[in-house]
């Protein structure tokens, strides 16, 4: 058997609507609510309805449009809590709650506030509210699970494409280490021969460094014999050129077929025995 509990709500008005019904412990609640805007009847013709009882528990229980428990008509709203909807099962404070939901937006109304006292059948009623909270929890699990499915599947899809790219960025990272082990070992063949190009430059340096120091000296004794060719061409300046150079006639005409000896007057021949001469 259900309990009936009529009553009216505003959704502008505040203040708790307080219901002073005799409510014990396991009572079917048929709720038959009207609800106003002010002064005016509101009418709940496309609206999504939420009614939300929160029992002493802590618990709430739900309902929202399409559940088979709750109707629509004009302003009124009749719910009926039963079964897995049992809002008594707990004795205490209990508070209630319309919500509307349309394409504008969101919309509550005040509270309305009940007492449920303990039953004589009160261990069936904990019974029951155990089970029932257990329920609710489940049912609070899988909403969330739901909300989150599909953050979840894009987690997922994230992961799996993060995957991939750590990957790819795997196999990158192991051709570049193969690269590095490789210029590593060009660098240091590099590194070898341009260390024995080193020494071998320096010691093209310092042969350069020497042969620039003969040159030098060269240089220096060129300066001096050319300045001495020089003197000796200003010191012949003044002589008779025609005297010298019959002078050098006739000594040339005075060694012209003679024999030609070493340096212990021995006379030079080839290798007939024919002598050599100038």
């Amino acid at each position: 058997m259900q309990k009936p509990i009529s009553l009216e709500i505003d959704t502008t008005t505040g203040g708790t609507k307080i219901l002073d019904k005799n409510i014990t412990q396991g009572d079917t609640l048929k709720f038959t609510i009207r609800v106003y805007q002010g002064t005016q009847s509101l009418d709940l013709t496309g609206q999504t309805i939420h009614i939300v009882v929160k029992r002493s528990s802590g618990y709430s229980v739900e309902m929202k449009t399409g559940n088979p428990f709750l109707s629509v008509s004009g302003n009124v709203v009749t719910a009926i809590f039963k079964d897995e909807y049992l809002c008594t099962d707990v004795k205490g404070d209990t508070n209630g709650q319309i919500i509307l939901i349309d394409s504008n937006g969101e919309s509550s109304t005040n509270y309305f506030n009940f007492e449920v006292e303990e039953s004589l059948a009160a261990d069936v009623a904990v019974k029951t509210a155990n089970k029932l909270d257990s329920l609710i929890a489940i049912e609070e699990t899988i909403e969330n699970y739901n909300a989150n499915a599909d953050h979840l599947e894009e987690q997922n899809n994230l992961a799996i494409q993060n995957k991939a790219d750590l990957t790819d960025l795997n196999a990158t990272s192991g051709n570049l280490a193969n690269r590095l082990e490789t210029d590593i070992t060009n660098g240091t063949n590099a590194a070898i021969r341009l260390e024995n190009d080193t020494a071998t430059g320096n010691q093209l340096h310092s042969n350069l460094q020497q042969d620039f120091n003969t040159g030098g000296v060269l240089h220096n004794n060129l300066l001096a014999d050319i300045a001495n060719g020089n003197y000796t061409i200003a010191q012949l300046q003044g002589l008779n050129w025609s005297y010298i150079q019959s002078m050098l006639n006739l000594l040339e005409l005075s060694f012209k077929g003679s024999r030609l000896t070493d340096g212990n007057g021995n006379y030079l021949t080839d290798g007939n025995g024919n002598y050599l001469t100038m």
